[in-house]
């Protein structure tokens, strides 16, 4: 069990420093790229050095693997408590953002963003740090039989409480979005030409959109560095899509 948590976790870092190592190539390479994401090439550059130390440790279960594995588990449930505030901006700067856009199936399938977040980083981390750990809390079975119940069952509770998150917001989802509306949003998006959005910039927009016998409000917040689109249909389900037009602004940061 410990050389398959051990070979999993790798191979997550193998694609990590894959995407470090990308960002910090387009960084060099992309002057667009690089004015963009604004990343910092010192930050890069460490992330790139802490995850090749972490990705060699779990090659070679290093002494300090366990306490990476701890930390790794707690950054991983800081992660899931603060996404809803960070996550999002985090998940731009980051140089694991590549990583992030394998599970960015666009707005009308955020499950694959619900499992990685709450399945990948939150249950599966835990899970890891509890086996990784075996020497720290096992002894306790001997000498503190009570204590190491009661220390074992944290990571247990914590891994149900993942899973009991993730289904949850995957019921919330589908009873709030709707992949029609989705596809309205994602239309109204493809269709702003910048001429429009030069015009309308820094306001907000209301109207309606016949698709059939069905009728969706739409609104739009007009903004270069984000255009956002927000649908609603017939029956209150909800559609969104965003993105940013720097093509139709070059010369302003929004």
């Amino acid at each position: 069990m410990r050389r398959a948590v051990r070979w999993m976790n790798a191979l997550g870092l193998v694609a990590t420093l894959a995407s470090a190592l990308a960002v910090l190539g387009s960084w060099v390479l992309d002057p667009t790229y690089r004015q963009h994401y604004g990343d910092q090439p010192l930050f890069v550059l460490g992330y790139v050095a802490l995850h090749a130390w972490y990705l060699r440790a779990y090659l070679t279960d290093a002494r300090a693997l366990p306490a990476i594995a701890f930390a790794r588990a707690a950054a991983g449930l800081f992660f899931l408590v603060t996404f809803t505030y960070i996550g999002p901006a985090w998940m731009v700067v980051s140089p694991a953002r590549y990583v992030y856009l394998l599970f960015e199936w666009g707005s009308a399938f955020k499950i694959g963003m619900f499992a990685f977040v709450f399945l990948g980083r939150g249950a599966f981390n835990v899970f890891s740090a509890f086996v990784l750990t075996e020497t720290w809390w096992r002894p306790m079975r001997e000498t503190r039989p009570l204590l190491a119940r009661l220390v074992t069952g944290v990571p247990v509770l914590l891994i149900v409480g993942c899973l009991w998150l993730f289904l949850q917001l995957a019921r919330m989802d589908a009873r709030t979005f709707s992949p029609e509306a989705h596809g309205v949003a994602a239309e109204v998006l493809a269709t702003i030409d910048c001429e429009t959005l030069r015009q309308r910039r820094g306001t907000t927009t209301t109207d309606v959109r016949q698709r059939g016998e069905r009728r969706y409000e739409v609104t739009v917040r007009w903004d270069c560095r984000d255009v956002q689109v927000m649908v609603r249909d017939p029956d209150g389900k909800l559609g969104t899509e965003h993105g940013p037009r720097f093509d139709c602004c070059p010369n302003t940061s929004g």
